[in-house]
């Protein structure tokens, strides 16, 4: 009966592998694959990862949400301002509006997932022994939680950016819309800065202005004109009390970046501080360099002496 067959059956090959066969010579050193059980340490620290990875998708996809939308509502802006179908306009309207809450929700819900991620990193610093057992998954928490919330600002500011932009482009239609339907009461055309004032006072939902009763359906377009800016001004209130909710966390953010730089700082004063010891050391080694040859060819010198007095002495 071969007992080494048995063996190796019983062990599998990852325990031992390149046994010689019996009455071979041939020997090499057996390889044994030993699986070492996970500690706790690991296993929890890899559970928690996974719990905060789940959040950081959630909140990665919010933000990209927003961006999406912020192209969407900008294209859908632009097709408003081109278009002369009353009918379509007013639907895109209403599109617009449901793009601009739908921005809403997801830049509020990717805000609520930061600060549920604020707090679970938290629970890891309840005490002094949590947070060196967890010290690698706080670091890695807090890194992208710094991440996102840099990303969301970001976003923001660019759908704050495009906002602004068409708000600006909706007053400026609406002031070429009062130069080229609407003259003066002589009969002159409206110059630039009675436009600007007659666009405001539309804003400022006056249109009692004898010139405005020149058009009513122009005076009719202006005003969708107006809502629409009233719309964006409601939204940008909106993003305000968004931007509110995250100052606190942008705060920390720049405190955190203020560590940072002044441990950045530090670093580059060590390291001209090396820079001068490396330019020194250098001096130091050039100037040895020179001695030590200076040494050897006095010492050539001498040898040269001692070689050429032996030989005139041996010549005498």
């Amino acid at each position: 009966m071969n007992r080494l067959a048995q063996f190796q059956a019983a062990c599998g090959p990852t325990l031992i592998g390149d046994v010689p066969a019996p009455g071979s010579d041939k020997l090499s050193p057996a390889r044994v694959t030993v699986t070492e059980p996970p500690s706790e340490q690991s296993v929890q620290a890899a559970k928690k990862l996974e719990e905060f990875y789940d959040l950081v998708a959630a909140a990665g996809g919010a933000v990209e949400r927003v961006t999406g939308l912020t192209r969407e509502i900008a294209a859908k802006h632009s097709e408003i301002m081109s278009t002369f179908d009353l009918m379509k306009s007013s639907s895109m309207r209403q599109e617009v509006e449901a793009l601009t809450q739908q921005l809403n929700a997801s830049a509020q819900a990717s805000a609520e997932i930061l600060d549920t991620m604020k707090r679970e990193t938290d629970k890891l610093k309840a005490t002094p022994e949590m947070e060196s057992h967890f010290i690698g998954v706080i670091r890695i928490e807090e890194n992208q939680r710094r991440y996102l919330l840099y990303r969301l600002s970001k976003a923001m500011e660019a759908y704050e950016r495009q906002q602004n932009s068409v708000e600006s482009q909706y007053r400026a239609q609406t002031e070429r819309q009062i130069k080229i339907k609407y003259t003066n009461p002589d009969g002159s055309a409206i110059d630039d800065e009675t436009a600007k004032e007659l666009a405001q006072a539309v804003l400022d939902n006056n249109t009692t202005s004898s010139i405005f009763q020149q058009s009513k359906d122009v005076l009719a377009q202006i005003i969708e004109t107006r809502n629409d800016i009233y719309h964006i001004e409601r939204s940008m209130r909106t993003l305000n009390q968004l931007f509110n909710d995250l100052a606190f966390l942008v705060h920390e953010q720049g405190e955190i970046m203020d560590v940072v730089l002044r441990n950045i700082e530090t670093t580059t004063q060590y390291v001209e501080a090396g820079r001068k010891e490396m330019k020194r050391a250098r001096k130091y080694q050039r100037r040895s360099r020179r001695k030590l040859c200076c040494l050897v060819l006095l010492v050539a010198a001498i040898i040269a002496l001692f070689v050429l007095a032996a030989v005139l002495g041996k010549t005498l």
